[in-house]
């Protein structure tokens, strides 16, 4: 069993085969230092992207934003999480692609996913630089507003959403709303607010009880998401 292997959780070995694994682990190494890589592997369920980077708080969004650019979307996703030897998390992420427009049977090629990788690559980093100056105060027209899924709960394959948010009327009516349209259950919830600062909970189930796919996570991200930023803008 390789080293890279071990570092998977036990869902991905499941899931691939050992000329798939190698494969994969020469994928991962390629990625080196770079903010982010992928490329395109032959697998038993057909062409998958495989991209590889550091795990992070909406990671998938932005994946999903880069691919809109594109005109791709996801068809479907497996989406793992490995601890590298240096401590660091990293995402392993598998994507049946297909074109939002157009024939949707033809393949993804090389050339479009350069293009993506690029528009991804620039999206983390423009990430890095907003999260790099949270510690800064942020002015009275920029009110904080967070939609995550917590890292640690996902690594148990349990979805918990955090929201962080100003404090508005209609707040929770209005991430329970987004949440029912998703059909994500609310099994349990923590709402609190500090300094004006909703910082809400949700553990969430889905309508069969299954784990949501990584495409539903986003989903639920993206809805909550507009959700609770039109109602911050519409009272700003």
């Amino acid at each position: 069993m390789t080293e890279f292997l071990r570092s998977m959780p036990a869902a991905y070995a499941r899931e691939f085969g050992p000329n798939e694994v190698a494969e994969h682990e020469r994928v991962v190494a390629r990625r080196g230092e770079r903010l982010v890589h992928a490329e395109i592997c032959a697998t038993s369920f057909g062409e998958l992207v495989c991209v590889v980077a550091e795990d992070r708080p909406g990671l998938l969004v932005l994946v999903t934003d880069a691919l809109l650019v594109h005109g791709l979307s996801i068809r479907s996703a497996k989406v793992f999480c490995r601890r590298r030897g240096n401590g660091q998390y990293e995402a392993v992420d598998f994507f049946q692609l297909r074109h939002a427009l157009g024939d949707p049977s033809i393949a993804v090629g090389a050339t479009e996913l350069g293009a993506f990788l690029q528009t991804l690559s620039e999206l983390v980093a423009e990430d890095l630089i907003a999260a790099s100056r949270q510690s800064t105060p942020p002015p009275s027209n920029s009110p904080t507003l967070r939609v995550y899924f917590d890292f640690e709960a996902r690594r148990r394959d349990e979805a918990v959403l955090r929201v962080e948010a100003p404090d508005r009327e209609g707040l929770l009516n209005a991430i329970t709303n987004a949440l029912a349209v998703q059909e994500a259950h609310i099994r349990a919830s923590e709402i609190r607010t500090e300094g004006g600062i909703a910082h809400d909970r949700f553990d969430l189930s889905s309508k069969d009880g299954q784990a949501f796919s990584a495409v539903q996570l986003c989903d639920i991200q993206q809805a909550v998401y507009g959700a609770v930023q039109k109602l911050v803008r519409g009272r700003a």
